[in-house]
């Protein structure tokens, strides 16, 4: 999981928006990250605020977690059901990881069923006041072991942690 939250916990303003408030070197290096390992998986309303941005992806396969079909393409994918059975399908394109990059139902569905292994999180210098919790409306216990702090974004601190349990919620 690779998410960016402001200082107060929150992924986006409660509009969904997440772009205007986090810092665009951060971006890059998450952009850059989702490059090298070719797919992400988002939630449906994630992908349709930003669908320009995953679409302009190059040599990424977006999956959209979804109820609902949309227009697939070679790069972009929507799959639906149990979390674990989603992640056998993204398998079967050939990836052994994804990057999720939520929103935060997504997030919390897959932390609560125990899907999550690595959570880099990046901490950006704002304070929204009200918007998306990081794991929605799921509430995930989660031990953790922190692998790495980076700061080489200025005003940004990026943390690496490994999950060591995930109870199921």
């Amino acid at each position: 999981m690779y998410p960016a939250i402001s200082l107060d916990g929150f992924i986006a303003r409660p509009d969904g928006d997440s772009y205007s408030w986090v810092n665009q070197h951060d971006e890059a290096r998450y952009d850059a990250v989702v490059e090298k390992c070719g797919s992400v998986l988002v939630g449906r309303k994630t992908y349709e605020e930003y669908k320009k941005d995953f679409d302009s992806k190059k040599g990424v396969i977006t999956f959209v977690y979804s109820h609902q079909k949309g227009d697939e393409s070679n790069t972009v994918k929507f799959v639906s059901g149990d979390p674990g059975d989603v992640l056998s399908e993204i398998e079967q394109y050939g990836f052994k990881e994804v990057i999720i990059c939520g929103g935060g139902e997504i997030n919390g569905l897959l932390a609560s069923s125990g899907l999550v292994d690595e959570i880099i999180i990046s901490i950006q210098p704002a304070v929204l006041g009200k918007g998306i919790p990081l794991f929605g409306t799921h509430k995930p216990e989660l031990e953790l072991e922190l692998l790495s702090t980076n700061h080489d974004v200025e005003g940004v601190i990026q943390n690496q942690y490994k999950v060591l349990n995930n109870e199921k919620s």
